[in-house]
């Protein structure tokens, strides 16, 4: 069964706290604790949840949060 997106992006929230009260299109710059931390988080829930490995360049490089799962097809 496919969840959405936006599903998805509250799962993540509550693992990296960074991105609580964001959006999927809140920038990312724009959140004062987003580091190297933050991207750490990220990188091991997509690890663990998704099963796809990013790299801290490639969640550096997004802007927002749609863009970082942009970076993976919606399987699951």
């Amino acid at each position: 069964m496919k969840t959405s997106i936006e599903e998805q992006f509250k799962v993540l929230q509550g693992e990296v706290d960074v991105l609580a009260g964001a959006t999927l299109d809140t920038p990312l710059a724009s959140l004062a604790q987003w580091d190297s931390l933050a991207v750490l988080l990220v990188i091991s829930h997509f690890e663990n949840v998704h099963k796809v490995s990013l790299s801290g360049a490639q969640i550096r490089a997004c802007r927002c949060a749609r863009e970082i799962f942009n970076l993976k097809p919606l399987s699951k």
